[in-house]
């Protein structure tokens, strides 16, 4: 599973905090994704391990920070579109990337 260990800012800390909706209402804002994939990317982590709401919700914003680096940044869109299956998929990609990065940084 990804490392979700990396120091917090305080921030990070004050947003993972938040209550559920003004969780999810500052995602959606800030990484323009809309409730049904915060609930995809929510579901994904939980059944990959990650019990914990603190270290979720830490997962859940490294990912969207990678995906807004990841995606078209010239893009006009609402939110971000997927396709069929793709958010497991950038998942998937994503946890690949961290263990490499993490294996390498050793």
């Amino acid at each position: 599973m990804i490392d979700v260990k990396d120091e917090i800012s305080s921030f990070t800390f004050d947003i993972i905090h938040l209550p559920d909706k003004k969780f999810v209402d500052w995602c959606t804002e800030n990484y323009t994704i809309n409730r049904g994939v915060f609930n995809v990317i929510d579901n994904w982590f939980f059944d990959h391990g990650l019990k914990d709401i603190i270290q979720r919700r830490t997962a859940i914003i490294q990912y969207l920070k990678f995906l807004q680096n990841w995606s078209d940044p010239d893009s006009n869109k609402l939110f971000v579109s997927f396709g069929k299956g793709g958010v497991k998929r950038s998942l998937c990609y994503f946890v690949d990337e961290c263990q490499h990065n993490h294996n390498s940084q050793k």
